[in-house]
């Protein structure tokens, strides 16, 4: 049995493929882990000397070798899918993304200058390649992003934006992924 085969029967990367290979699974590993130390740590001297190792593996491993930034205060729902791995997304420390959410490779979110909020990312969005996602805003749920598109308005539920800056596109059928 060769040595991916073996890696891929075991339990905790059940998720290979959803994450983009061992890429995403570093990512989203070192993620839970700066999430847990952020929220859930609070002896005040263990969270500071678990955050310096926390920052120390990320800024070397994740954001110089994998390109990619994941802050621990963002939150991020379960099931997020990344089909090319992180390569490239850099996401705002204060964003909300829901559950079962794809996001393609060199995707950024983040504040504009007006507003300084970060934005929202409801549940079964699709971001495509390259989008911007900018300022307090809503993507709603069953809703696409396009590729390339720079997104400075609420997106409603069930549609479709696409281009820069980007329109909305007719609505979708409702439930399209339960």
């Amino acid at each position: 049995m060769g040595l991916f085969k073996w890696l891929n029967k075991l339990a905790f990367i059940s998720n290979w493929g959803r994450l983009g290979g061992i890429h995403g699974l570093i990512v989203m590993f070192v993620y839970r882990i700066g999430n847990i130390i952020y929220y859930k740590v609070n002896v005040p001297i263990l969270k500071q000397v678990l955050w310096i190792v926390y920052r120390m593996i990320d800024l070397l491993i994740i954001r110089l070798f994998m390109n990619c930034e994941f802050p621990a205060q963002s939150q991020i729902g379960k099931k997020l899918h990344l089909p090319h791995g992180a390569k490239g997304i850099i996401i705002n420390p204060f964003t909300t993304i829901g559950d079962h959410v794809t996001i393609l490779h060199q995707v950024t979110f983040g504040q504009s200058k007006e507003s300084r909020k970060a934005p929202e990312v409801c549940d079964y969005a699709y971001i495509g390649v390259g989008a911007k996602v900018l300022g307090g805003i809503r993507i709603g749920k069953n809703s696409k992003v396009g590729a390339n598109a720079v997104v400075l308005t609420p997106v409603p539920d069930n549609c479709t934006a696409v281009g820069v800056p980007s329109v909305i596109k007719g609505k979708q059928k409702e439930n399209v992924i339960k």
